[in-house]
């Protein structure tokens, strides 16, 4: 089977049989210039290609998180949690990437690495910042799959550091797997850039611990990918945590834990110290309570998101 032929195979199974929204493919080449460890030949050393694919997140658990946020009710925030950010997007994604890479390999023929996703699997690490907050531990992940998606031509970094697609925004959740398999690639999206931060400062705006300094505030991070530089913010990851985990009692919804840390940004110890501190939840994957925050993927306006949520009045931002 050539490759082309074997190219339109997998991506023909990922969207009838795994529902995908969106999918792409990479030379596993592009991602050389990710750090030491996290490289594609550095976790399959006979990687050829990098498949990645995207899962849009519902309209309604997004508003389900608007009424949380908009209209204060918490009760809401459990639907956002389960179909938005914790339970079915970890368990689908794992699940699919599972059958993909098992698709691939028994059909295929070759060799196929799944790669750990979803936000619960997405740890921060200590030295790479990245735009999904999943935990406070920071032990690493293995692969970068953001990056890869870029890569893929599945859409652009945008200043929140999310990666931003034409059709969804920001609301979408990636998986991906490595094979030895030479299939036939997608280029990266070179076209006009979907996030201008100069004109748009929405992400920075709603961010409640000001983890996204504006662009007039704070001088940009170059990101570069598969040739293709990204100007993003500097994404302050312990401020980020504060609204992620729920440390300050504003945080924490209907789930009060007081102030655990005394300011927006606090150190890595500090935050070692209120996670200590967090009560145990039987109703949580990683057993403590969590807010998920995530207003900069909720308000971005890219993905037609005035005419999806504002104007339907899913949301009153």
């Amino acid at each position: 089977m050539n490759q082309t032929i074997l190219t339109r195979e997998i991506k023909n199974f990922l969207y009838s049989n795994c529902d995908m929204d969106l999918a792409g493919i990479c030379p596993a080449s592009a991602l050389s210039g990710e750090p030491e460890g996290r490289r594609p030949t550095d976790i399959l050393p006979c990687a050829q290609s990098v498949i990645v694919y995207g899962k849009r997140l519902l309209n309604g658990a997004v508003q389900a998180a608007f009424r949380r946020l908009e209209d204060g009710n918490d009760n809401a925030e459990s639907i956002y949690s389960t179909f938005g950010s914790e339970l079915v997007p970890n368990f689908s994604m794992l699940f699919h990437t599972f059958n993909i890479a098992n698709y691939v390999e028994r059909f295929m023929g070759g060799t196929t690495q799944p790669l750990s996703c979803g936000p619960n699997q997405n740890g921060v690490p200590s030295n790479t910042e990245l735009p999904l907050f999943a935990g406070p531990y920071k032990g690493g992940i293995p692969f970068n799959i953001p990056h890869a998606a870029v890569a893929a031509g599945l859409g652009q970094l945008g200043w929140s550091n999310h990666v931003l697609t034409k059709e969804f925004g920001p609301r979408i959740q990636f998986g991906a797997i490595l094979t030895d398999l030479v299939l036939d690639y997608d280029l990266p999206d070179t076209g006009p850039r979907l996030c201008d931060p100069q004109k748009c400062h929405i992400c920075s705006q709603v961010c409640p611990t000001h983890a996204l300094p504006s662009a007039e505030e704070d001088d940009a991070k170059t990101v570069t990918i598969a040739g293709t530089e990204y100007q993003v913010s500097n994404h302050k990851i312990n401020a980020c945590t504060v609204a992620a985990l729920g440390l300050r009692n504003e945080f924490c919804g209907r789930r009060k834990t007081g102030d655990l840390v005394d300011s927006y940004d606090p150190t890595d110890q500090e935050i070692g110290e209120a996670i200590k501190k967090k009560p145990f939840s039987n109703t949580d994957l990683d057993h403590y309570p969590k807010y998920y925050c995530d207003k900069c993927l909720l308000y971005c306006p890219v993905g037609n998101w005035k005419e999806i949520f504002h104007d339907t009045k899913l949301s009153k931002g």
